[in-house]
């Protein structure tokens, strides 16, 4: 039965990212279900993201006094029935609705979840927990295009079936009873650290706004720079989802072994170097290798903020903030990378080098006394 719990636990982090992504390849088909055009399409994602940021400022405190498995059980018998909703509705605007309110739901159960993994995990293996834990993020992030595009030979709704079943999934698996955050023997005394806080706030942010929310770019640099049609654009830009699943487990192991702030500096610099390569690269293998490494590196960043973040003084309630600033860099990211990448083109890979320079800056300076 724990087995299965902690299974649920997983399953929770896979299907959050899972459902954001579902729309991502199949925009035309949706716009034509709905009779909407391909931008209201796509603006029906942001209405999934923006209000699950918004609330992940606020979660962690709203739920400090209420025990975890209690608020991620509400999270889902929320979500089932709306995932449901969604296979079925005829109108966008209660599809839009539906798909926002599961947003929200998902601010309960993102953080939430990783402060129950602190609970159950003995310390020293927190990072490797953590780990497994974004490296399940990862595969919903990977496997969503793949299965949005199989459905559509059917109908592209019924990707929402792995919402529904994922959900139906932890309420019958029941998840494993903890403390309440307020109440947990491993919260660390003191005041709250507000510049080591904002620090993390600042490298979340780079991670949505510089890495995560510029695959587009690297969409659009491969198609520009070696002429490749959108199934080979899709295969490069999935290469980091692949790196980040299978590289987050041994990314929080080091954490474990090397400390917070060694890997979370050194996985910066390697995101940025990275980063950096891509418009020099003469080579298509070359970019999705280095588009890989820089995804993996930066899940690491996340991974280890997600660490340093618990061990602090308020933790437990900072950080459902803390990673909201993940989320609104990602949306964030088309906004302000667009115009750059269309003034400078693949240059604009440096910039977001730049900011993950800062970060590794300001992380090896962090004063948090905490962190090791």
């Amino acid at each position: 039965m724990k087995k299965l719990q902690m299974a649920a636990i997983l399953v929770g982090g896979f299907v959050g990212p899972f459902t954001g992504q579902a729309l991502a390849v199949v925009l035309p088909e949706f716009a034509d279900t709905f009779d909407v055009s391909v931008g209201q399409a796509a603006l029906t994602m942001s209405f999934y993201l923006f209000p699950f940021a918004t609330m992940m400022l606020i979660s962690g405190r709203l739920v400090r006094g209420i025990p975890p498995h209690k608020v991620v059980s509400w999270a889902y018998i929320v979500t089932l029935p709306l995932a449901l909703m969604l296979l079925i509705t005829p109108s966008w605007w209660l599809f839009v609705a539906c798909y926002a309110v599961i947003g929200m739901a998902n601010a309960f159960t993102t953080p939430v979840l990783q402060m129950m993994l602190r609970e159950l995990t003995p310390p020293e293996n927190l990072g490797k927990a953590l780990g497994t834990y974004a490296a399940m993020q990862s595969l919903g992030m990977l496997s969503a295009p793949f299965v949005a595009g199989l459905s559509s030979v059917v109908n592209w709704r019924l990707t929402f079936l792995v919402t529904a079943s994922a959900a139906a999934f932890i309420l019958l698996a029941r998840l494993p009873v903890v403390a309440a955050p307020s109440a947990s023997r491993q919260n660390v005394a003191g005041k709250v650290q507000w510049l080591p806080t904002l620090i993390h706030m600042l490298s979340g942010f780079v991670v949505g706004v510089g890495v995560i929310g510029v695959g587009f770019m690297t969409s659009l640099h491969v198609g520009d720079r070696f002429e490749l049609d959108a199934a080979a654009r899709g295969l490069v830009v999935m290469c980091g989802g692949a790196a980040a699943f299978f590289g987050s487990r041994k990314i929080g192991e080091m954490a474990d072994k090397f400390g917070v702030r060694a890997v979370l500096v050194v996985s910066a610099l390697i995101a940025a170097l990275a980063l950096a390569c891509i418009p020099i690269s003469p080579w298509i293998v070359l970019v999705a290798l280095l588009w890989a490494i820089s995804v993996a590196a930066a899940q690491g960043i996340q991974a280890t903020v997600n660490l340093a973040v618990l061990a602090s003084p308020g933790g437990a309630s900072l950080l459902s903030t803390v990673q909201a600033f993940r989320f609104f860099g990602s949306a964030a990211a088309p906004i302000s990378f667009l115009p750059i990448y269309m003034a400078i083109g693949a240059q604009a890979f440096w910039v977001c080098a730049a900011a993950l320079l800062v970060v590794a800056l300001t992380q090896w300076l962090n004063p948090q006394k905490s962190i090791r």
